[in-house]
C-alpha cells in the first residue's frame, strides 16, 4: 500500500491486565510470596484485609453482613474479612458448610483468629439467608473443577435466592475458573473480588455473567508475577491504546484506503449497509459494496457516500485494498457463485480480508484452498462450531480452546464474539474488556466487520485490526449504552459512536 497505514499501541497501562489460570496461580502465589519476604498466611491476610476495605467503602455499620465460608483458603479469606468486620462494629454473620470440621494450613488460622476475638461460627442451616444486605461468598475456591456437590449445591440455591446483594471472594464459588463454566451449580455474585491475577474464567462467557462487577486486588505479590512466568492472555480496553495518529493536511480520500464488501444477497441488504456506513466511520477514504442487484437500493439509500456495483468482480477485487466477504451473503447459487469467484481470485493475490457470517460457512467448506497471511475470521460461537466441526455447547465450554483452535486450523487472525470476546492472533491471546449486554442483538457482527475492514483498507496490520478494532466496536456499544441504556440498543447506534472514539 502506497498510503500510510494507521498507527496505534497498546500502553503500559494493559500490562496490569494480565489473566492466569488457577493453576498457575496456585504455583507462582508461593514462590512469588517468598521471593517478596512473605508467608502465606500474610497474603491471605491481605486478601481478607482487602475485601473489609471494599465493602467498608461500600456498607456502614447498619448494614447487615452474612460471610458464608467453606474449609479451604477462600474460606480462610472470609475468616479474616468477617474479624476485621466485627472488630470495627459491622453486624456480621459467619456460617461454615462444616463448622465441626478442624480445618489445617492458613485457613485453621484464620479461624483460629477469629474465634479469639470471641466470635462464633455458626451452621448454615442456623441462619437467615434473606434477612441480610450482603452475602460474602467464600464458599469454594478457584481450585475447584468437578460438579458441586451436597451440601455446597443446597448452600449456593440460598444465595441465589436471597435478596441480599452478593460478593464473590476470588470467584462466584461453583464457577470454573479456567473456562468460566458453571459446574452444575454456582453462585450468582453481583461483585466479585478476585486475588493476584485475572482468571480467565471471570471474564468471557458465562463466568462473565457470574461475576457481576469485577475487581482485582493484586495484593503485594500480584506485580512479581510476569517475571515468573508468562500470562495465559491479557485483557484489553479501548483506553489501553495510544491515539490513532493525525491525518497529514494534505492527505486525500486515496490515502486513507478502499473497502470492498462482498455480500448483501436478496433481502438481506441490510447487513450489507451496517458494515459499509460502519467502515466510512472509521475513516476508510473510499467504501464499495458488492451486492445483489434487488439490495442496491437499500443498501445505499440515505447514504449516497457508498459506491455500489453488482458486475465485474474482478475488477472490484483489484481495485481494493481490503475485502469484507460475508455479511448478509446467503448460501443460495448466487452467493456460491461470488464465493468461487473470490476463491479465484485469493488464490493468486494474498489480500487483507475479513470473513463473517455465511462466509465462514464456506470457508470452512474450502480451507484447503486458502493461504491467506492477512485473514480475519470473527465467528460468534454457533460459526464456530460449525468451522471446527464440534457442538455448540463444547465451545461454550471452552471459549479459549475454542479461539486458539480457529487459530490454529485457519491460520487466522480469530475473534471469537460474544460476551468477553477472544482474540487469538499473531501475538498472542487476548480479552475485550469493552462491551454490554445491549450488544446481543442483529447486525452487531456486520457493524464489527465493517470496522476491521475499514482499519486494515487505512493499513493497519491484521493483528492489530483484530485488537484495536474489536475494543474500538465495544467501547462503542458501551458509549451508546451509557446514553440511552442496553435494553433496545440497535447496530447502528453503534456506528454512531465509532467516529468519536477513532478521533
Amino acid at each position: 500500500m502506497s498510503f500510510r497505514s494507521l498507527d496505534t499501541e497498546l500502553s503500559g497501562e494493559s500490562l496490569s491486565q494480565n489473566v492466569y489460570r488457577a493453576e498457575q496461580v496456585r504455583l507462582l502465589e508461593p514462590q512469588a510470596a517468598e521471593n517478596l519476604g512473605f508467608s502465606m498466611f500474610e497474603i491471605m491476610q491481605q486478601a481478607g484485609q482487602s475485601l473489609f476495605d471494599w465493602i467498608s467503602a461500600k456498607y456502614t455499620l447498619e448494614h447487615k453482613i452474612l460471610v458464608v465460608v467453606g474449609t479451604g483458603n477462600n474460606g480462610g479469606d472470609g475468616y479474616i474479612a468477617a474479624t476485621q468486620l466485627r472488630i470495627k462494629g459491622y453486624s456480621v454473620t459467619l456460617c461454615s458448610s462444616d463448622p465441626a470440621k478442624i480445618l489445617s494450613g492458613d485457613a485453621h488460622s484464620a479461624r483460629q483468629l477469629y474465634e479469639q476475638q470471641g466470635f462464633s461460627v455458626e451452621g448454615i442451616d442456623d441462619v437467615d439467608f434473606t434477612t441480610v444486605d450482603l452475602i460474602v461468598d467464600a464458599l469454594l475456591g478457584t481450585g475447584l473443577t468437578g460438579e458441586v456437590r451436597a451440601p455446597f449445591d443446597s448452600i449456593i440455591a440460598r444465595i441465589n435466592a436471597s435478596p441480599a446483594k452478593v460478593l464473590a471472594v476470588d470467584i462466584p464459588s461453583g464457577v470454573h475458573a479456567d473456562t468460566g463454566v458453571s459446574l452444575g451449580s454456582s453462585v450468582d455474585a453481583d461483585f466479585t473480588q478476585t486475588f493476584v491475577a485475572i482468571k480467565p474464567g471471570l471474564i468471557t462467557g458465562q463466568g462473565k455473567s457470574s461475576c457481576g462487577q469485577l475487581t482485582v486486588a493484586p495484593l503485594a505479590i500480584g506485580s512479581a508475577f510476569p517475571a515468573l512466568q508468562q500470562p495465559f492472555a491479557s485483557k484489553v480496553n479501548f483506553d489501553n491504546f495510544s491515539s490513532l495518529k493525525q491525518r497529514k493536511a494534505d492527505s486525500h480520500k486515496g490515502n486513507h484506503g478502499r473497502l470492498l464488501c462482498i455480500g448483501g444477497n436478496k433481502g438481506m441488504a441490510g447487513a450489507m449497509r451496517l458494515s459499509a456506513e460502519a467502515a466510512l466511520r472509521c475513516g476508510a477514504g473510499l467504501v464499495k459494496v458488492f451486492c445483489h442487484d434487488a439490495s442496491q437500493i437499500q443498501v445505499s439509500q440515505g447514504r449516497p457516500e457508498i459506491m455500489l456495483t453488482s458486475e465485474n468482480l474482478h475488477q472490484a477485487l483489484h481495485w481494493a485494498d481490503c475485502i469484507v466477504f460475508g455479511p448478509g451473503l446467503g448460501q443460495d447459487s448466487w452467493s456460491q457463485q461470488i464465493f468461487s469467484q473470490l476463491l479465484s481470485y485469493l488464490i493468486h493475490e494474498d489480500k487483507p480480508i475479513i470473513i463473517d457470517a455465511d462466509g465462514l460457512n464456506l470457508l470452512s467448506k474450502h480451507l484447503h484452498k486458502f493461504h491467506l497471511t492477512n485473514l480475519i475470521v470473527t465467528p460468534h460461537a454457533a460459526e464456530a462450531a460449525r468451522m471446527l466441526n464440534m457442538a455448540v455447547g463444547d465451545v461454550d465450554n471452552d471459549r479459549y480452546g475454542t479461539v486458539q483452535a480457529l487459530h490454529s486450523r485457519y491460520q487466522a487472525h480469530s475473534v471469537l464474539k460474544g460476551a468477553g470476546t477472544l482474540i487469538q492472533n499473531n501475538q498472542g491471546l487476548f480479552v475485550c474488556g469493552n462491551g454490554n449486554p445491549g450488544m446481543a442483538t442483529g447486525g452487531m457482527g456486520d457493524v464489527l466487520s465493517g470496522v476491521l475492514g475499514s482499519l486494515m483498507a487505512q493499513g493497519m496490520t491484521s493483528s492489530l485490526a483484530s485488537l484495536y478494532g474489536t475494543c474500538l466496536h465495544s467501547a462503542a456499544a458501551d458509549l451508546a449504552a451509557n446514553k440511552c441504556g442496553q435494553r433496545g440498543m440497535i447496530a447502528s447506534d453503534v456506528i454512531a459512536q465509532l467516529r468519536p472514539l477513532v478521533n
